[in-house]
């Protein structure tokens, strides 16, 4: 016994630290921390670049919604052209956009990613100006389809600056 009374305990290695031990890995870790905070900064500038898509879709539904409402039908069918002017308004140049209509505005609408076919087209025409009579004789089908087609536009757009 007293042998085994003069034993030491095994003295245990000093604990590894987990800082870097070279200058070269703390240069990596700034490296990447910037190149991550440089990466969300972009990441939020282009979400909010984007507000106005969010904001015009945001406004379609509800414009959708009153479409389906008789008695709001017609106000919400002649809300879906100023939605687009000001959409577009929002990104490209107002000497370029503000004057268009009729012909030259489908053309824009077609140059920036609009699928517009002649009869949305003649519709989105329609539904501009024209008297609630006229509101009052598109078919649900046919407002649908423009609402669709408004929808994938504000979607999908992309106008060269």
């Amino acid at each position: 016994m007293t042998a085994l009374a003069s034993l030491q305990e095994l003295p245990l290695p000093a604990a590894v630290s987990y800082a870097p031990q070279t200058i070269g890995w703390a240069v990596v870790a700034l490296v990447l921390l910037a190149l991550a905070l440089f990466s969300a900064w972009l990441g939020w500038r282009r979400y909010e670049k984007q507000r106005y898509r969010r904001v015009a879709l945001e406004e379609l539904k509800r414009i959708e919604a009153q479409v389906k409402r008789e008695d709001e039908r017609n106000a919400a069918l002649a809300a879906i052209a100023p939605l687009i002017k000001r959409t577009a308004l929002a990104v490209a140049p107002r000497e370029r956009v503000a004057s268009l209509s009729g012909a030259e505005w489908l053309a824009f609408l077609a140059s920036t990613r609009g699928h517009f076919d002649a009869r949305t087209g003649a519709l989105l025409a329609v539904v501009s100006c024209a008297p609630p009579e006229h509101l009052a004789a598109i078919s649900p089908q046919d407002a649908d389809a423009l609402i669709s087609h408004t929808r994938d536009w504000i979607a999908h757009h992309h106008v060269e600056v």
